[in-house]
């Protein structure tokens, strides 16, 4: 299984100009506390990376994993090498560390696979992935050649939606896939945050633990082996307070919270956002 930090950073904050999320996350980064950042082309049509650029350019590029995301409408023989290109002159690097599909909708998964595969070749890229693949999903690019390279499905997880530990987080442990969770502090379309600040149980176990919520959600999708967590925030503050939670320990407390948040007994659909 790829090794690669179990934390990072989201950048949908930068969909819109937002200096100030922009010096946050640099201060983050320069001070040790992140090294990997997440982004994709979708963001603001390239402006998130843009303004991730301007993050690089003021940190250590060997301190940071890049991730990014390539849109399927995209991920074709005319606009595969075309899109990466963009992307790495917004980002203003030569490489990324892990690139993946950003949902399967009518990619051709063979072609996906051999133009990953190239790219790595060329050192444009040092791995890739998928985001957003279900099981059968999985099957269907293991099923092509090549497509068994794949290292990391980048899907929604949180203490609200559990549905992956069913049989996604199996079978990706089982053929050696890391996951990697987006939403794990929820997002504004979801209201998970808002709802872990609304119980009981949180707010007992935070007062605890002196974490806060997002603390704890951050703690919870870490709580799974070999699983790396993406979280968002637009400033240096709360990424401190959130980053409470890489350490803590949850399993005393689990039985509390699969009462407010039980785990699934059969198969839940991907949820995807």
């Amino acid at each position: 299984m790829i090794n690669m930090p179990e934390v990072g950073l989201g950048t949908t904050v930068f969909w819109n100009r937002n200096e100030d999320a922009e010096e946050a996350m640099g201060r983050a980064i320069n001070e040790g506390l992140v090294s990997l950042i997440d982004t994709a082309e979708m963001y603001g049509t390239g402006r998130s990376e843009e303004a991730l650029g301007r993050v690089l350019s003021r940190c250590r590029r060997e301190d940071i994993y890049l991730v990014d995301k390539i849109l399927p409408d995209n991920a074709t023989k005319e606009g595969f090498g075309r899109s990466l290109k963009r992307s790495l002159m917004r980002l203003g690097t030569d490489y990324i560390d892990l690139y993946l599909l950003h949902w399967r909708e009518k990619a051709d998964l063979a072609f996906v696979a051999d133009a990953m595969n190239d790219a790595v070749k060329e050192g444009l890229i040092l791995h890739w992935g998928v985001s957003n693949f279900d099981v059968s999903d999985m099957e269907d690019l293991f099923a092509v050649e090549h497509g068994s390279d794949c290292c990391v499905d980048q899907v929604l997880y949180n203490i609200c939606h559990r549905g992956i530990e069913y049989d996604l987080l199996p079978w990706l442990k089982e053929h050696d896939v890391r996951p990697m969770s987006y939403s794990t502090l929820g997002s504004a379309s979801t209201g998970d945050l808002k709802r872990c600040e609304c119980n009981e149980h949180i707010r007992r176990i935070g007062e605890e633990m002196g974490l806060s919520p997002a603390a704890i959600m951050l703690a919870f999708d870490l709580r799974t082996h070999d699983l790396t967590a993406l979280f968002s925030s637009s400033t240096y503050q709360h990424i401190v307070s959130d980053l409470k939670g890489l350490y803590a320990d949850l399993d005393p407390y689990m039985a509390e919270l699969d009462k407010s948040f039980p785990a699934p007994c059969g198969k839940v659909p991907l949820e995807k956002i």
